[in-house]
Order: structure tokens, then C-alpha cells, then sequence
């Protein structure tokens, strides 16, 4: 081999080198921004489930302590009812007590129902605006990524 083509041979090694390194920095380059990117989301989906649980947590011991309360009303339905029927002095007195004690049960399982519902809605809600926060910052964070 000449002296000229092995110059030329070293030159296009290098320049060959030279652009796989170029290349290999771009990817890396560009793997680093994904890999920030992904990591910016899955922290912001982090948070975002953190808050879900934490509304979910709240909204749990609200409706056990409304049901705890109901429970309660209950309790003191019967033993009034239970009472009345041990004071009772005529039978006829029987289907006037229970009656009215079937109402009064019936208006506790009715706020108890109308109240549950209204939590789950104001659950769902809180859940649904938290999703969209959510899903706004980790659109801006990716996008700032």
C-alpha cells in the first residue's frame, strides 16, 4: 500500500469514529431527555395517587362515621320501641308502636342513603378534578422536560 492510501484509509477511519461518537452522543443525548421525561411523569402520577388515596381515605371515614351514627340511631329506635312495647297496656297499642317504629327506621336508612350518596358524588368529583390536575402538570412537566 502507498503512503497516500493509507493516509486515506486513517482518514476515513477516524472521520467514521468521529460520526459514531457524534451518533453515539446524540442518543445518549436523547436518551437522557426521555428517561427525564418518563421520570417526571411517573412522580407526577405518584403524587396524583397519593391525593387520590388520601380522598379516598376521607371519604371512607366520613361514610363510617355517618354509618356509625345511623347505627347509633338505630340502637335508640329499638330500645325507645323496646321500652314503649314493655309500657304497653292495650295489644291494639302493638301495630301503632310498630309502625311507628318501621317509619322512624325508615327515615335513618333514607338520610343515611341520601347522605352516602351525596359523599360518593362529592368523592367523585374531587377525584375527577384531581385527574385533571393531574394530568395537566404532568403534561407541562413533560413538556418542560
Amino acid at each position: 500500500m502507498t503512503k497516500s492510501a493509507v493516509e486515506f484509509a486513517e482518514r476515513i477511519t477516524e472521520r467514521a469514529v468521529q460520526a459514531t461518537n457524534y451518533g453515539m452522543d446524540w442518543l445518549r443525548e436523547v436518551g437522557e431527555q426521555n428517561l427525564d421525561q418518563s421520570k417526571t411523569s411517573v412522580e407526577a402520577l405518584v403524587i396524583a395517587m397519593r391525593k387520590a388515596v388520601d380522598a379516598f381515605d376521607q371519604q371512607t371515614s366520613a361514610i363510617v362515621g355517618r354509618s356509625m351514627l345511623a347505627a347509633e340511631e338505630t340502637l335508640s329506635n329499638t330500645f325507645d320501641f323496646l321500652h314503649k312495647l314493655v309500657r304497653m297496656k292495650d295489644p291494639q297499642e302493638l301495630a301503632q308502636l310498630q309502625s311507628e317504629f318501621v317509619s322512624r327506621q325508615a327515615q335513618v336508612l333514607a338520610d343515611q342513603t341520601k347522605e352516602f350518596g351525596q359523599t360518593l358524588m362529592q368523592g367523585a368529583s374531587e377525584m375527577a378534578k384531581t385527574t385533571e390536575r393531574t394530568a395537566e402538570t404532568i403534561r407541562k412537566r413533560s413538556e418542560a422536560a
